[in-house]
Protein backbone atom coordinates (compact mmCIF):
# COMPACT_ATOMS: atom_id res chain seq x y z
CA UNK A 1 0.00 0.00 0.00
CA UNK A 2 1.10 3.52 -0.79
CA UNK A 3 0.80 6.04 1.99
CA UNK A 4 1.61 9.73 1.93
CA UNK A 5 2.84 11.05 5.24
CA UNK A 6 4.07 14.27 6.74
CA UNK A 7 7.73 14.27 7.69
CA UNK A 8 6.84 14.02 11.39
CA UNK A 9 4.49 11.07 10.95
CA UNK A 10 6.89 9.30 8.65
CA UNK A 11 9.77 9.70 11.03
CA UNK A 12 7.63 8.41 13.88
CA UNK A 13 6.92 5.33 11.78
CA UNK A 14 10.62 4.96 11.10
CA UNK A 15 11.47 5.18 14.80
CA UNK A 16 8.87 2.57 15.68
CA UNK A 17 9.74 0.13 12.93
CA UNK A 18 13.50 0.20 12.93
CA UNK A 19 14.76 2.74 15.47
CA UNK A 20 17.79 2.34 17.67
CA UNK A 21 17.70 -0.27 20.40
CA UNK A 22 15.39 -2.71 18.61
CA UNK A 23 16.67 -6.29 18.58
CA UNK A 24 18.54 -7.47 15.51
CA UNK A 25 16.70 -9.93 13.26
CA UNK A 26 17.79 -13.55 13.51
CA UNK A 27 20.44 -14.97 11.23
CA UNK A 28 19.21 -16.64 8.05
CA UNK A 29 17.52 -19.99 8.58
CA UNK A 30 20.42 -22.44 9.05
CA UNK A 31 18.43 -25.21 7.40
CA UNK A 32 18.07 -23.15 4.24
CA UNK A 33 21.82 -23.17 3.58
CA UNK A 34 22.57 -26.51 5.22
CA UNK A 35 23.87 -27.96 1.97
CA UNK A 36 25.53 -24.83 0.63
CA UNK A 37 28.98 -25.67 -0.69
CA UNK A 38 32.02 -23.42 -0.34
CA UNK A 39 35.76 -23.83 -0.44
CA UNK A 40 36.13 -23.10 3.25
CA UNK A 41 34.80 -26.21 5.01
CA UNK A 42 34.73 -26.09 8.76
CA UNK A 43 34.22 -22.36 9.04
CA UNK A 44 31.36 -21.66 11.40
CA UNK A 45 28.61 -19.14 10.71
CA UNK A 46 29.12 -15.70 12.14
CA UNK A 47 27.76 -14.82 15.51
CA UNK A 48 24.78 -12.51 15.36
CA UNK A 49 25.38 -9.46 17.56
CA UNK A 50 22.87 -6.67 17.66
CA UNK A 51 23.51 -3.93 15.09
CA UNK A 52 25.37 -0.80 16.08
CA UNK A 53 23.36 2.02 17.55
CA UNK A 54 22.08 4.45 14.92
CA UNK A 55 23.94 7.65 14.29
CA UNK A 56 22.81 10.87 15.91
CA UNK A 57 19.75 12.37 14.24
CA UNK A 58 20.74 15.19 11.96
CA UNK A 59 24.27 13.89 11.40
CA UNK A 60 25.71 14.93 8.04
CA UNK A 61 27.16 12.62 5.43
CA UNK A 62 28.93 13.11 2.15
CA UNK A 63 27.35 12.09 -1.13
CA UNK A 64 29.83 10.15 -3.29
CA UNK A 65 29.63 12.29 -6.41
CA UNK A 66 30.01 15.67 -4.71
CA UNK A 67 33.07 15.88 -2.47
CA UNK A 68 32.19 17.99 0.50
CA UNK A 69 28.44 17.95 -0.15
CA UNK A 70 26.29 16.86 2.77
CA UNK A 71 23.04 15.03 3.20
CA UNK A 72 21.11 14.79 6.43
CA UNK A 73 20.24 11.45 7.94
CA UNK A 74 16.61 11.06 9.07
CA UNK A 75 15.99 12.83 12.36
CA UNK A 76 13.03 13.95 14.46
CA UNK A 77 12.45 17.19 12.55
CA UNK A 78 13.83 16.19 9.17
CA UNK A 79 12.56 18.04 6.14
CA UNK A 80 13.13 17.50 2.41
CA UNK A 81 16.79 18.01 1.57
CA UNK A 82 18.13 21.40 0.51
CA UNK A 83 18.56 21.44 -3.23
CA UNK A 84 15.76 18.96 -3.85
CA UNK A 85 14.42 19.39 -7.34
CA UNK A 86 11.39 17.92 -9.04
CA UNK A 87 12.38 17.80 -12.68
CA UNK A 88 10.14 14.88 -13.66
CA UNK A 89 7.77 15.81 -16.47
CA UNK A 90 4.12 16.50 -15.65
CA UNK A 91 3.06 14.77 -18.87
CA UNK A 92 4.69 13.66 -22.10
CA UNK A 93 2.51 13.17 -25.16
CA UNK A 94 5.13 13.64 -27.89
CA UNK A 95 7.23 10.48 -28.50
CA UNK A 96 9.84 12.61 -30.30
CA UNK A 97 10.27 14.70 -27.15
CA UNK A 98 10.89 11.54 -25.15
CA UNK A 99 13.39 10.20 -27.66
CA UNK A 100 15.24 13.51 -27.75
CA UNK A 101 16.15 13.17 -24.06
CA UNK A 102 17.95 9.83 -24.53
CA UNK A 103 21.70 10.26 -25.20
CA UNK A 104 23.03 9.41 -28.64
CA UNK A 105 25.63 6.70 -29.23
CA UNK A 106 25.99 3.07 -28.12
CA UNK A 107 23.87 2.73 -25.00
CA UNK A 108 24.03 0.34 -22.08
CA UNK A 109 20.93 -1.87 -22.04
CA UNK A 110 20.99 -1.81 -18.24
CA UNK A 111 21.29 1.97 -17.78
CA UNK A 112 20.32 3.59 -21.06
CA UNK A 113 23.53 5.67 -20.84
CA UNK A 114 26.39 5.85 -23.37
CA UNK A 115 29.17 3.30 -22.94
CA UNK A 116 32.75 4.47 -23.67
CA UNK A 117 33.90 1.04 -24.90
CA UNK A 118 31.26 -0.31 -27.28
CA UNK A 119 33.01 -3.71 -27.47
CA UNK A 120 31.88 -4.40 -23.90
CA UNK A 121 28.25 -4.40 -25.02
CA UNK A 122 28.66 -7.56 -27.09
CA UNK A 123 28.85 -9.95 -24.15
CA UNK A 124 26.69 -11.61 -21.51
CA UNK A 125 25.43 -10.08 -18.30
CA UNK A 126 26.76 -11.39 -15.00
CA UNK A 127 24.44 -11.41 -11.97
CA UNK A 128 26.03 -11.65 -8.51
CA UNK A 129 24.02 -12.61 -5.41
CA UNK A 130 24.92 -10.23 -2.57
CA UNK A 131 24.46 -10.59 1.18
CA UNK A 132 22.49 -7.88 3.04
CA UNK A 133 22.75 -9.22 6.58
CA UNK A 134 23.98 -6.49 8.96
CA UNK A 135 27.30 -8.36 9.33
CA UNK A 136 27.74 -8.03 5.55
CA UNK A 137 27.58 -4.22 5.56
CA UNK A 138 29.13 -2.24 4.09
CA UNK A 139 29.05 -4.36 0.97
CA UNK A 140 31.78 -4.09 -1.64
CA UNK A 141 31.65 -3.36 -5.34
CA UNK A 142 27.89 -3.40 -5.80
CA UNK A 143 27.71 0.08 -7.34
CA UNK A 144 30.42 -0.76 -9.83
CA UNK A 145 27.76 -2.67 -11.74
CA UNK A 146 24.87 -1.12 -13.65
CA UNK A 147 21.72 -2.13 -11.75
CA UNK A 148 20.58 -3.87 -8.56
CA UNK A 149 17.63 -6.16 -7.81
CA UNK A 150 16.51 -6.51 -4.17
CA UNK A 151 14.26 -9.25 -2.77
CA UNK A 152 13.43 -10.90 0.57
CA UNK A 153 14.90 -14.22 1.76
CA UNK A 154 14.65 -15.92 5.19
CA UNK A 155 14.05 -14.03 8.43
CA UNK A 156 12.67 -11.08 6.50
CA UNK A 157 16.17 -10.01 5.41
CA UNK A 158 16.73 -8.88 1.83
CA UNK A 159 19.51 -9.81 -0.56
CA UNK A 160 20.67 -8.12 -3.72
CA UNK A 161 21.41 -9.31 -7.23
CA UNK A 162 24.04 -6.96 -8.67
CA UNK A 163 24.03 -6.81 -12.48
CA UNK A 164 27.26 -6.36 -14.43
CA UNK A 165 27.26 -6.10 -18.21
CA UNK A 166 29.77 -3.59 -19.60
CA UNK A 167 31.31 -3.13 -16.12
CA UNK A 168 33.50 -5.35 -13.94
CA UNK A 169 35.16 -5.30 -10.53
CA UNK A 170 37.91 -7.29 -8.84
CA UNK A 171 36.05 -7.39 -5.53
CA UNK A 172 32.29 -7.65 -5.04
CA UNK A 173 30.37 -9.17 -2.17
CA UNK A 174 29.90 -10.70 0.24
CA UNK A 175 28.27 -13.19 -2.11
CA UNK A 176 25.65 -15.58 -0.80
CA UNK A 177 23.59 -18.58 -1.84
CA UNK A 178 20.93 -18.90 -4.51
CA UNK A 179 17.16 -18.99 -4.05
CA UNK A 180 14.32 -20.17 -6.32
CA UNK A 181 13.34 -16.69 -7.54
CA UNK A 182 16.87 -15.79 -8.67
CA UNK A 183 16.66 -17.55 -12.02
CA UNK A 184 13.43 -15.70 -12.88
CA UNK A 185 15.38 -12.42 -12.64
CA UNK A 186 18.50 -13.57 -14.51
CA UNK A 187 16.98 -15.73 -17.26
CA UNK A 188 15.50 -12.87 -19.35
CA UNK A 189 18.86 -11.04 -19.20
CA UNK A 190 20.69 -13.95 -20.89
CA UNK A 191 23.11 -13.95 -17.98
CA UNK A 192 25.00 -16.24 -15.63
CA UNK A 193 24.43 -16.18 -11.87
CA UNK A 194 27.35 -16.13 -9.41
CA UNK A 195 26.52 -17.51 -5.95
CA UNK A 196 28.32 -18.98 -2.95
CA UNK A 197 26.32 -22.20 -3.29
CA UNK A 198 22.76 -23.40 -2.71
CA UNK A 199 20.70 -26.39 -1.73
CA UNK A 200 20.99 -29.06 -4.45
CA UNK A 201 17.32 -28.78 -5.41
CA UNK A 202 17.71 -25.02 -5.84
CA UNK A 203 20.80 -25.33 -8.06
CA UNK A 204 18.97 -27.91 -10.20
CA UNK A 205 15.98 -25.56 -10.49
CA UNK A 206 18.20 -22.67 -11.60
CA UNK A 207 20.26 -24.57 -14.17
CA UNK A 208 17.29 -26.51 -15.59
CA UNK A 209 15.69 -23.18 -16.37
CA UNK A 210 18.59 -22.04 -18.49
CA UNK A 211 20.67 -19.99 -16.04
CA UNK A 212 24.33 -21.08 -15.76
CA UNK A 213 25.81 -21.00 -12.25
CA UNK A 214 29.27 -19.87 -11.21
CA UNK A 215 30.07 -20.93 -7.65
CA UNK A 216 32.78 -20.66 -5.03
CA UNK A 217 35.86 -22.06 -6.80
CA UNK A 218 38.49 -20.36 -4.65
CA UNK A 219 41.22 -17.97 -5.89
CA UNK A 220 41.50 -16.25 -8.28
CA UNK A 221 37.70 -16.30 -8.70
CA UNK A 222 36.62 -16.08 -5.04
CA UNK A 223 38.40 -15.00 -1.87
CA UNK A 224 37.69 -15.15 1.85
CA UNK A 225 38.33 -11.85 3.63
CA UNK A 226 39.99 -12.56 6.96
CA UNK A 227 38.59 -9.47 8.69
CA UNK A 228 35.05 -10.88 8.53
CA UNK A 229 33.60 -14.20 9.63
CA UNK A 230 31.83 -16.74 7.45
CA UNK A 231 29.36 -16.76 5.87
CA UNK A 232 29.64 -12.99 5.37
CA UNK A 233 33.20 -12.90 4.01
CA UNK A 234 33.23 -14.43 0.50
CA UNK A 235 34.05 -12.06 -2.38
CA UNK A 236 34.07 -12.49 -6.16
CA UNK A 237 36.20 -11.17 -9.03
CA UNK A 238 33.89 -10.56 -12.01
CA UNK A 239 36.83 -10.45 -14.45
CA UNK A 240 37.64 -14.02 -13.41
CA UNK A 241 33.95 -14.99 -13.53
CA UNK A 242 33.87 -13.95 -17.17
CA UNK A 243 36.94 -16.09 -17.85
CA UNK A 244 35.16 -19.03 -16.25
CA UNK A 245 32.08 -18.38 -18.40
CA UNK A 246 34.14 -18.16 -21.57
CA UNK A 247 36.06 -21.30 -20.63
CA UNK A 248 32.76 -23.17 -20.35
CA UNK A 249 31.68 -21.91 -23.74
CA UNK A 250 28.66 -20.03 -22.39
CA UNK A 251 26.76 -17.94 -24.89
CA UNK A 252 27.74 -14.29 -24.82
CA UNK A 253 24.31 -12.95 -25.74
CA UNK A 254 23.89 -9.43 -24.35
CA UNK A 255 20.75 -8.47 -22.42
CA UNK A 256 17.88 -6.54 -23.95
CA UNK A 257 17.16 -3.05 -22.52
CA UNK A 258 15.73 -3.18 -19.02
CA UNK A 259 13.25 -0.40 -19.69
CA UNK A 260 11.87 1.97 -22.28
CA UNK A 261 14.33 4.79 -21.62
CA UNK A 262 13.01 8.35 -21.46
CA UNK A 263 11.64 10.92 -18.98
CA UNK A 264 9.44 9.72 -16.15
CA UNK A 265 5.85 10.72 -16.98
CA UNK A 266 4.83 11.79 -13.49
CA UNK A 267 1.66 13.70 -12.69
CA UNK A 268 1.80 17.17 -11.21
CA UNK A 269 2.13 16.99 -7.42
CA UNK A 270 3.49 13.45 -7.32
CA UNK A 271 6.43 14.39 -5.12
CA UNK A 272 8.62 11.64 -3.68
CA UNK A 273 11.73 13.06 -2.03
CA UNK A 274 11.57 10.87 1.10
CA UNK A 275 10.49 7.24 0.67
CA UNK A 276 10.21 4.62 3.40
CA UNK A 277 9.96 0.97 2.32
CA UNK A 278 8.48 -1.24 5.05
CA UNK A 279 9.89 -4.48 3.64
CA UNK A 280 9.22 -6.79 6.60
CA UNK A 281 9.09 -6.77 10.39
CA UNK A 282 12.90 -6.97 10.44
CA UNK A 283 13.90 -5.01 7.34
CA UNK A 284 13.17 -1.40 6.37
CA UNK A 285 14.94 1.05 4.07
CA UNK A 286 14.62 4.76 3.40
CA UNK A 287 15.63 6.61 0.25
CA UNK A 288 16.12 10.40 0.28
CA UNK A 289 16.26 12.41 -2.93
CA UNK A 290 19.41 14.51 -3.40
CA UNK A 291 18.45 16.98 -6.11
CA UNK A 292 21.95 18.41 -6.47
CA UNK A 293 23.41 15.01 -7.34
CA UNK A 294 20.29 13.75 -9.12
CA UNK A 295 20.00 10.54 -7.12
CA UNK A 296 18.29 8.79 -4.21
CA UNK A 297 20.46 8.00 -1.17
CA UNK A 298 19.80 4.87 0.88
CA UNK A 299 19.49 4.63 4.67
CA UNK A 300 18.89 1.66 6.97
CA UNK A 301 17.11 3.00 10.01
CA UNK A 302 18.82 6.32 10.66
CA UNK A 303 22.20 5.25 9.31
CA UNK A 304 23.62 5.69 5.86
CA UNK A 305 23.77 2.40 3.97
CA UNK A 306 27.33 2.44 2.68
CA UNK A 307 29.42 0.42 0.23
CA UNK A 308 33.11 0.36 -0.60
CA UNK A 309 35.22 -0.88 -3.45
CA UNK A 310 37.52 -3.33 -1.72
CA UNK A 311 38.10 -4.51 1.82
CA UNK A 312 38.75 -1.52 4.07
CA UNK A 313 38.64 1.22 1.45
CA UNK A 314 36.80 4.46 2.20
CA UNK A 315 33.04 4.00 2.17
CA UNK A 316 30.46 5.83 0.08
CA UNK A 317 26.70 5.90 0.39
CA UNK A 318 24.56 3.61 -1.76
CA UNK A 319 22.56 5.54 -4.35
CA UNK A 320 20.34 5.05 -7.36
CA UNK A 321 18.84 7.35 -9.98
CA UNK A 322 15.66 5.31 -10.29
CA UNK A 323 13.71 3.15 -7.84
CA UNK A 324 11.48 0.54 -9.48
CA UNK A 325 8.91 -1.40 -7.43
CA UNK A 326 7.52 -4.73 -8.67
CA UNK A 327 4.84 -5.80 -6.19
CA UNK A 328 4.72 -9.60 -5.99
CA UNK A 329 3.03 -12.38 -4.06
CA UNK A 330 5.19 -14.38 -1.69
CA UNK A 331 4.97 -18.16 -1.51
CA UNK A 332 6.98 -20.99 0.00
CA UNK A 333 9.05 -23.03 -2.46
CA UNK A 334 9.87 -26.59 -1.39
CA UNK A 335 12.05 -29.36 -2.83
CA UNK A 336 10.01 -31.68 -5.08
CA UNK A 337 11.56 -34.79 -3.54
CA UNK A 338 11.19 -33.64 0.06
CA UNK A 339 14.96 -33.63 0.47
CA UNK A 340 15.96 -30.15 1.60
CA UNK A 341 14.41 -27.08 3.16
CA UNK A 342 11.56 -24.85 1.99
CA UNK A 343 12.47 -21.21 1.32
CA UNK A 344 10.64 -17.98 0.44
CA UNK A 345 9.97 -17.31 -3.24
CA UNK A 346 8.08 -14.74 -5.29
CA UNK A 347 5.49 -15.00 -8.04
CA UNK A 348 6.99 -12.95 -10.86
CA UNK A 349 4.83 -13.86 -13.85
CA UNK A 350 1.41 -12.52 -14.76
CA UNK A 351 0.85 -8.95 -13.63
CA UNK A 352 0.72 -6.76 -10.55
CA UNK A 353 1.08 -3.23 -9.21
CA UNK A 354 4.23 -1.26 -9.96
CA UNK A 355 5.76 2.11 -9.11
CA UNK A 356 8.66 4.09 -10.52
CA UNK A 357 10.54 6.87 -8.71
CA UNK A 358 12.93 9.29 -10.41
CA UNK A 359 13.90 12.96 -10.18
CA UNK A 360 12.07 13.30 -6.86
CA UNK A 361 8.77 12.27 -8.48
CA UNK A 362 6.81 9.02 -8.84
CA UNK A 363 4.28 7.33 -11.05
CA UNK A 364 2.06 4.32 -10.43
CA UNK A 365 1.02 1.58 -12.80
CA UNK A 366 1.42 -2.14 -13.39
CA UNK A 367 3.99 -4.71 -14.39
CA UNK A 368 3.39 -7.70 -16.63
CA UNK A 369 5.19 -10.61 -18.24
CA UNK A 370 3.92 -13.87 -19.70
CA UNK A 371 6.77 -16.09 -18.48
CA UNK A 372 10.22 -15.96 -16.92
CA UNK A 373 12.02 -15.66 -20.26
CA UNK A 374 10.68 -12.09 -20.58
CA UNK A 375 11.73 -9.03 -18.62
CA UNK A 376 9.09 -6.96 -16.83
CA UNK A 377 7.06 -4.51 -18.91
CA UNK A 378 5.94 -1.48 -16.92
CA UNK A 379 2.72 0.32 -17.87
CA UNK A 380 1.20 3.52 -16.53
CA UNK A 381 -2.37 3.97 -15.33
CA UNK A 382 -3.49 4.54 -18.95
CA UNK A 383 -1.94 1.26 -20.08
CA UNK A 384 0.94 2.91 -21.96
CA UNK A 385 4.47 1.60 -21.49
CA UNK A 386 6.33 3.66 -18.89
CA UNK A 387 9.47 5.52 -19.78
CA UNK A 388 12.29 5.36 -17.22
CA UNK A 389 15.08 7.97 -17.15
CA UNK A 390 18.54 6.65 -18.10
CA UNK A 391 20.67 5.91 -15.05
CA UNK A 392 21.27 3.33 -12.33
CA UNK A 393 18.06 1.54 -11.35
CA UNK A 394 17.35 -0.18 -8.03
CA UNK A 395 14.65 -2.76 -8.75
CA UNK A 396 12.64 -4.14 -5.83
CA UNK A 397 10.63 -7.38 -5.91
CA UNK A 398 8.48 -5.98 -3.15
CA UNK A 399 5.80 -7.68 -0.97
CA UNK A 400 2.40 -6.90 -2.49
CA UNK A 401 0.83 -5.84 0.83
CA UNK A 402 3.79 -3.97 2.34
CA UNK A 403 3.53 -0.22 2.90
CA UNK A 404 5.41 2.47 1.04
CA UNK A 405 5.37 5.79 2.92
CA UNK A 406 6.47 8.86 1.03
CA UNK A 407 6.81 12.59 1.52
Amino acid sequence: MLRKATAGLLLAALAGACGGGSPAPPEDDPAADATTTTTAPGQSPADSPAPAAPSEPGATTTAPSEPGATTTAPGPDAAPQPGVTTTGMDSVDDPAAVAATVPAGPLSPLTGLPVPDATRLDRMALAVKIDNHWNARPQSGILEGEAIVELVVESGITRFIALFHHSDTEWVGPIRSGRPTDWTVVRPLNGALAISGAQPWVTRLITRNGVPLIGDMGPPLTHRWGQRRAPHNLYLNTFEARRVAEGRGLEQTPPEPLFNWGPLQAELGSIATYIFFDWTDTMDATWIWDGRAGRYLRFIGEERHNWHRQQGDETEQIWANNLIVIRAERYRACPPSGSGSCVPAWQTTGSGAAMAFANGRYTEGTWERTDETEWFTLRDAAGQEMTIPPGRSWIMIYPENADINLH
